[in-house]
């Protein structure tokens, strides 16, 4: 009681594959080879260049903004190598800029300096390491320099909790302000 089945359609519905001889004849002719001119006399013939051609790089922005935010994150880094080296004096005086007088900063803030350039510059080889790995992959590395400026930022507020609790009379300044 089953009807017949009905006949192939010439084209394949969706979900049923084509046949070899259908596909062939999709695809049309294949186009003639082109003849290779004849070289002058005495030049040389220079061999095919092997593997794929060479295209455009496709991420020519991602690549410009991410080594413009590496070259600003080692000026940034660079030029703050004398303030951490003298973070005490360096907060000292905006303190005072800020008009909340005088602060004598101890070994705590020496040592708050140090391990700040350190974490700077740990982050900053890091992000420079691994923006140019990605670069070299050909794929987005936008984001590095972007996480390492946020890595840095959290080390520095943690390590800036670390030298108010450790300094009682930056803790009365600001307090009494």
């Amino acid at each position: 009681m089953s009807e017949p089945e009905p006949s192939r359609p010439e084209r394949p519905q969706y979900g049923e594959y084509a046949s070899p001889e259908e596909v062939a004849a999709a695809r049309g002719p294949l186009p003639a080879a082109q003849p290779e001119p004849a070289p002058a006399p005495g030049a040389r013939r220079l061999p095919a260049p092997a593997g794929p051609p060479v295209a455009a790089h496709p991420r020519r922005v991602n690549n410009l903004i991410t080594m413009l935010l590496l070259i600003l994150g080692i000026w940034n880094t660079v030029t703050s190598i004398p303030s951490y080296l003298d973070f005490g004096h360096v907060l000292s005086q905006g303190l005072q800029a800020a008009g909340y007088g005088s602060v004598a900063f101890g070994a705590a803030a020496h040592t708050a300096g140090i391990v700040l350039l350190v974490l700077s510059l740990l982050v900053l080889i890091a992000a420079v390491g691994v923006s140019l790995r990605l670069i070299r992959l050909g794929r987005r590395s936008i984001w590095v320099p972007l996480a390492a400026a946020g890595v840095f930022l959290i080390g520095s507020i943690v390590i800036m909790a670390v030298l108010v609790a450790n300094t009682p009379a930056l803790a009365d300044v600001l307090h009494n302000h």
